[in-house]
């Protein structure tokens, strides 16, 4: 919810807005790899790990040089492992980078970039929530 028109105040707001908050902003949009019609209505939800993400920004979603990929590859698809919060990122297996030292390091990706392709069905009441009816 937007409370003023002005962008500095906005971002002051996102940047201290309380744990629980920021939680709920980390969503993406609702792709389904096989259509279900219990999520018919449903265009986005708030990642959870566990939850399968195709990225579809940024190098991970084309190959791209940056992390040591080749270019026109597939985009990188996988389970998320764990949820940044604070900064509105995830992380996914998979999405590695090498440092100096040849020493593998997790890249986290913003929420935005991603959509999630299949959900996380273990919480029964996260999927009736997902799936009630919202007319």
């Amino acid at each position: 919810m937007v409370k003023s028109s002005k962008p500095g105040k906005q971002r002051k707001a996102q940047y201290n807005a309380s744990m629980h908050t920021k939680r709920k902003r980390v969503s993406a949009r609702l792709q389904l790899d096989k259509p279900d019609e219990r999520f018919a209505g449903v265009r986005s939800v708030t990642v959870r790990a566990g939850d399968t993400v195709r990225v579809i920004r940024g190098d991970f979603s084309h190959g791209g040089k940056r992390h040591g990929g080749k270019r026109k590859a597939e985009p990188l698809t996988g389970p998320v492992i764990g949820i940044d919060a604070d900064k509105g990122r995830i992380l996914i297996e998979g999405a590695k980078q090498s440092k100096s030292d040849n020493r593998e390091e997790a890249v986290p990706v913003h929420a935005s970039n991603v959509v999630v392709i299949k959900l996380d069905e273990t919480d029964k009441l996260r999927v009736q929530k997902l799936t009630e009816d919202r007319s």
